[in-house]
């Protein structure tokens, strides 16, 4: 399932902590459109995709950023995956809880991700009550769950990993990390993410 200004140098410390000098695949690009239906605001959404941004990088993936006018319309991009996330308000009744997002891995939806605000919203201010810790800046933790979801549909199914940003669900002590860049891929993640893009890499050189 499943961060403004905390940033810069915080994010550099953390990338070069996970990949060290990983360089970007040539091949590695992502775009992914964005669609908020929830008024999300500029800074938090601004923030979050530079903190996803750069969990990718630390990965050795390129990720752009559009928005887009609503779900379903055609998305072009120069080179590269497309993907799409929908900012939705609140949550369907039936949605298990503590999820904050989902990622449709099966097709026919109309975005590859979901975040519902309001979890995310609800996260925040349940551990800014309890938590006598550093509280994680909402962009933070949003920017977090956008690599997550993210990761989930290049990887291509549904997995979770014993540590770091694909873990099923972060502890506190995950949460009080994010307040100094995301959090790092597990060496299975990064496994499977270079396979993925190792296989567009062989369908398109056909």
């Amino acid at each position: 399932m499943k961060l403004t200004t905390v940033a810069a140098v915080a994010m550099a410390a953390a990338m070069a902590a996970q990949a060290g000098s990983r360089k970007p695949q040539a091949d590695a690009r992502v775009t992914v459109f964005t669609y908020d239906r929830a008024g999300v605001p500029e800074a938090v959404l601004a923030g979050a995709k530079r903190v996803a941004t750069a969990a990718f990088a630390a990965a050795g993936i390129e990720v752009k950023w559009a928005e887009g006018k609503r779900p379903g319309e055609p998305r072009k991009v120069a080179s590269g995956e497309v993907l799409t996330v929908v900012f939705d308000g609140p949550a369907p009744a039936n949605f298990p809880l503590p999820s904050v997002a989902f990622t449709n891995l099966s097709g026919g939806a109309d975005a590859n991700v979901h975040v519902f605000y309001n979890r995310v919203a609800d996260v925040e201010d349940m551990r800014a009550q309890r938590s006598t810790g550093t509280r994680v800046p909402m962009a933070e933790f949003l920017g977090n769950v956008l690599a997550h979801e993210l990761t989930h549909a290049l990887e291509g199914v549904a997995r979770h990993s014993s540590e770091g940003l694909m873990k099923a669900f972060w502890s506190a002590r995950d949460c009080d990390g994010m307040a100094r860049g995301p959090l790092p891929f597990a060496a299975e993640d990064l496994h499977l993410l270079q396979a993925h893009f190792q296989k567009e890499v062989l369908v398109a050189g056909r």
